[in-house]
């Protein structure tokens, strides 16, 4: 009964943000200021610096297992394949808190008839202890579901899209919102909720220990078996799995791989001869970060009698601008490579740093390079290069200054390389050739800012998330005396997302190629009382969706 009460006042919340904010939109792809050669600086505007969790709250180390290469499985990732492979690999894992989110489809691994289960295991070369402490899995495309198992908290979802299923006339295709739809529109979903069957996944909490047998997911949580939350859905080639776990090493050294077979049997026979789980050549990625997967930014902003209504001016350091860039318009960018975007307006300090073991990289150097590394690195330091490829792919690597032929280097840095730095625009070309596609997935972005209002009237505070990302967040607004005067109610929010675009009519291609879905926002307002403070605390997560890229504009009236 708590937990309907806090659900419906958190969707009378989400429709208070909604009513209580008028600020005015911001065009997120307008940046007239970058059109000079100058890197704007003032060093009075807000520094969007991230973070990270380092320490769990009982000071053990946290780390972030992310697994998603590749993330179509094919025939080289199955556990009981021709040559059996795990998916991912992990080892030597001493004590701490390790967060893991791992997302698959099922691909061509196997026919799409045939039944394929997704699973993981845990093993030790000596003695080792652990506990689960949260476990989510879902294999229906409801991120949503296993992200509130995951956390035990409820997730509101107020409205969100699926334009596949379009029943309007014209060319309206529900993109852009809702007001252009029939009211009966199948596309527009309203008033849902997960709510978390948390209290189901038995296992958790226990001390394990572990042997040189492994110990698989499916079996230490009865619950995930029992109801094949592991098994894919047939019938086609995405058919997706999320996977979303903690867990702590107590003591001892741990081995943690992630699987995929048809028959756990054979899985678990020839896990003593698994491959180590080779990185794929996609531009997904799988690794290690030396960190908890929460990113916090903490700053102040001051408003007053005389301080502009509008956008907010924020300052952000990157590789392109180390010594900070200050964005006129407020808009700056996370969940995303600094090279991804066109203008120095990321982040970049929210963008996880992963590492992962693979022997076979060795081999793709070039025959003089002598110094040789088997560790992939994917962050916004390394390029995401596997091979130099023909005449033609070497040619290109060649204009921005990479090595090629002989000297070629895999992952190699960027700062080696002719880049673009300070206002220089960043082409596609240079992204798609050289940079990691970073998306920063099930990873919690944190602000903490400390609003101060001096004026004698009230102001409103506006902090507006866009993106085509399928993202959750919380929110709650704390006064000087540390009391709660605004939340969420004790639930996570579903941004407005189209998680089914639809078909492009100009498509030839059987099924038609779908068209990038729409980009939707939601925007939180706060008042800002006249003579006081507080102090405001939103996480946003991303979770699903092809492009990642975040659009955050913090702005006044």
């Amino acid at each position: 009964m708590t937990v309907n009460k806090n659900i419906m006042s958190a969707v009378i919340g989400i429709f208070l943000i909604f009513l209580l904010c008028s600020c005015k939109d911001e065009n997120i792809t307008e940046n007239s200021q970058f059109a000079g050669d100058e890197v704007y600086y003032d060093p009075s505007a807000p520094l969007i610096s991230f973070t990270a969790k380092m320490r769990s709250e009982d000071n053990m180390p946290e780390f972030y297992l992310f697994d998603d290469n590749p993330e179509h499985l094919n025939p080289r990732f199955l556990a009981d394949g021709g040559e059996p492979s795990s998916i991912a690999h992990f080892e030597k894992l001493g004590s701490g808190v390790y967060t893991v989110f791992s997302y698959h489809h099922r691909g061509d691994s196997c026919s799409f008839d045939s039944e394929l289960f997704f699973d993981a295991a845990f093993s030790s070369q000596s003695e080792a202890e652990i506990e689960l402490l949260a476990v989510g899995i879902n294999n229906s495309w409801d991120w949503n579901k296993a992200w509130a198992d995951y956390t035990g908290v409820p997730v509101i979802m107020p409205e969100f899209y699926r334009t596949f299923d379009c029943i309007c006339e014209g060319n309206c295709l529900c993109r852009g919102g809702s007001d252009k739809c029939k009211s009966d529109c199948p596309a527009i979903i309203r008033g849902e909720e997960r709510i978390p069957d948390t209290e189901l996944y038995d296992g958790l909490n226990i001390k394990i220990s572990l042997s040189d047998s492994p110990l698989f997911l499916s079996d230490l949580v009865n619950y995930i078996s029992k109801n094949s939350l592991n098994k894919f859905r047939t019938g086609g080639y995405n058919e997706p799995m999320w996977l979303m776990m903690k867990f702590r090493i107590n003591s001892g050294s741990a081995v943690f791989d992630t699987l995929a077979y048809r028959d756990k049997n054979a899985a678990v026979e020839n896990f003593s001869e698994l491959k180590k789980g080779a990185y794929d050549n996609e531009p997904q990625y799988k690794g290690i970060a030396q960190n908890a997967p929460i990113m916090t930014a903490e700053f102040g902003i001051k408003l007053d009698e005389v301080a502009q209504s509008g956008a907010i001016a924020v300052t952000v350091k990157n590789s392109r601008v180390p010594s900070g860039c200050t964005i006129k318009n407020g808009t700056f960018a996370t969940n995303v490579n600094t090279w991804r975007e066109r203008f120095p307006i990321a982040a970049e300090s929210d963008l996880m740093r992963f590492e992962y073991i693979d022997a076979e990289k060795v081999n793709l150097y070039g025959r003089k390079q002598n110094v040789r590394s088997d560790v992939w690195r994917f962050d916004a330091f390394h390029t995401k290069l596997y091979t130099d490829g023909g005449f033609e792919e070497r040619r290109r690597l060649e204009q921005f200054g990479a090595e090629t032929g002989e000297r070629f280097v895999p992952n190699g840095e960027i700062a080696d390389i002719k880049h673009p730095s300070g206002n220089e625009e960043s082409t596609d070309e240079f992204y798609s050739a050289i940079a990691c596609n970073l998306g920063n997935f099930g990873v919690t972005n944190r602000y903490i800012i400390h609003l101060e209002n001096s004026a004698d009237s009230d102001r409103r505070f506006c902090f507006n998330i866009a993106s085509t990302a399928g993202q959750v967040y919380r929110f709650c607004q704390i006064d000087s005396d540390g009391k709660e005067v605004y939340g969420d109610g004790g639930c996570y929010y579903m941004k407005k997302f189209d998680d089914n675009p639809a078909e492009d009519p100009s498509s030839n291609t059987n099924p038609k190629a779908r068209l990038k879905a729409a980009e939707y926002s939601d925007k939180l307002s706060f008042l800002a009382k006249k003579n006081s403070s507080c102090t405001l605390e939103i996480e946003v997560t991303t979770l699903t969706g092809c492009n990642a890229p975040t659009y955050i504009t913090m702005s006044a009236e």
